[in-house]
């Protein structure tokens, strides 16, 4: 089986209605999209996708941002995506650039859409992608069923 990524829309992308720019970047990648839905986010869903920063100081925040508290988003939407390919994770973040869009470079996704609120210590990052090929299976099981991902 080839590696296998998860990429979140996070709530302000799908506001400012980046979805299609971002995912066009990402297919350019040469990644087979094998599974797709919009998602109405739940707090307990955020929390357990999030579960690896329990603890942290800046989480509540995090689940704040993807709830759409930040943006007056009421909706509570995102769109779920799973990637598959050779090297997928290495070159999806690579493609994201770094999680403080500040610290991106300019022609990443998170360095053209991204932004640090500095007076608030929010960071819009715009993509959430798993971290390693682990996380991956994990965070894909949690958002998906395997009966809606498929093989490519």
């Amino acid at each position: 089986m080839k590696e296998r990524c998860l990429v979140l829309i996070k709530p302000d992308t799908l506001e400012k209605r980046l979805t299609g720019a971002v995912v066009d970047r990402l297919e350019r990648l040469g990644l087979d999209i094998v599974a797709a839905k919009a998602v109405s986010l739940t707090e307990e869903l955020v929390r357990q996708h999030y579960a690896h920063l329990a603890g942290k100081p800046f989480l509540e925040g995090v689940i704040r941002y993807m709830m759409g508290d930040y943006n007056h988003i009421s909706n509570h939407k995102i769109i779920a995506f799973v990637f598959q390919g050779k090297d997928c994770v290495a070159k999806i973040r690579t493609e994201l650039g770094a999680t403080n869009p500040d610290n991106a470079a300019p022609y990443t996704i998170r360095g053209s859409f991204g932004k640090f609120d500095k007076a608030a210590d929010i960071v819009y990052n715009c993509v959430h992608a798993s971290d390693n090929a682990q996380d991956a299976e994990r965070e894909i099981a949690l958002w998906f069923k395997p009966e809606e991902v498929l093989d490519a």
